[in-house]
């Protein structure tokens, strides 16, 4: 069953979400594409970007794209294009390989073939609270969720899970779940501070996962030509609001969420992420020591 529904924050804002059999995504995408993951070609060489939004994917997504190509100087397609909830296999089967596809869902929704396939897995970690302020932003700015609520009321809903892909702390216990059960299956985890922290280190970490190996001033390269500044320069007037703002590069900050969070509300995220995160391996830096 799919069907448009509108959760209310607690000012009485709605949202508006698909709900596809009890998950949700983003009201605009079509249920049969997302239905058809179930059944998804996967092929070897592609390498499947995972992360919940707003967690970095439109920079791991890039930096992935360099780094198979041997090159910097790329067309400015965006991520969108190979995402594989939001476009039909028809779309996605004639792309040559290897294909950097990105998704959001969880691995339950895709196809189990995936296993004996065994395409590369990058996964994206971001801090929580700054995942949940980008993705505050990002439901005001796109106007097909028709959401206006303010940050205090949001919140919520972000951490009762009644957003697009739902709860990010179920999102990042299914696939522990899932490093947990295939511990040899080909998947690096990235994070988006380490990212921020040293770049090349990260990136040539990366590339060893893609058997790219390169040398320094490459990775460098690489590092330059996806810093915040040069992706938004060149691929911000992609996605912009009626007002001419850019919708998915808005700050790119480590610690924004000490911006808007209030002391009560930190404190009421960490008994949330404390509980459904109890021992966890998986890292919310600067959130909580796991």
């Amino acid at each position: 069953m799919s069907e448009i529904i509108k959760p209310e924050d607690k000012g009485g804002e709605t949202i508006s979400l698909l709900d596809l059999d009890g998950d949700y995504f983003p009201p605009d995408l079509q249920p049969d594409v997302i239905r058809d993951l179930m059944k998804f070609n996967f092929r070897p060489d592609d390498v499947i970007i995972c992360s919940y939004p707003k967690t970095g994917c439109h920079w791991i997504w890039e930096i992935t794209r360099m780094l198979l190509s041997d090159c910097t100087e790329l067309d400015p397609t965006e991520k969108e294009l190979c995402m594989m909830e939001w476009q039909s296999q028809d779309t996605l089967d004639p792309l040559p390989s290897p294909r950097v596809l990105n998704t959001h869902v969880l691995t339950r929704q895709m196809n189990p073939k995936l296993l004996n396939v065994r395409s590369k897995i990058v996964f994206m970690l971001r801090n929580a609270k700054d995942t949940a302020v980008s993705f505050y932003h990002h439901h005001l700015k796109l106007p097909e969720y028709e959401y206006k609520g303010s940050w205090a009321d949001y919140l919520d809903l972000f951490l009762t899970g009644k957003v697009d892909y739902g709860s990010v702390f179920d999102y990042m216990r299914d696939w522990e779940r899932f490093i947990e059960h295939h511990p040899d299956f080909p998947l690096i985890v990235m994070t988006y501070e380490d990212l921020k922290e040293d770049p090349v280190r990260e990136i040539d970490r990366l590339s060893q996962f893609l058997n790219k190996r390169q040398d320094r001033d490459f990775l460098q390269k690489v590092a330059d030509a996806c810093s915040f500044k040069r992706m938004r320069d060149r691929k911000g007037h992609n996605w912009l609001t009626n007002g001419g703002e850019t919708i998915f590069y808005r700050k790119g900050e480590v610690g924004d969420w000490k911006n808007w969070f209030t002391v009560a509300q930190n404190e009421h995220f960490d008994k949330v992420a404390q509980v459904k995160m109890a021992s966890s391996c998986f890292r919310l830096k600067e959130t909580i020591d796991l």
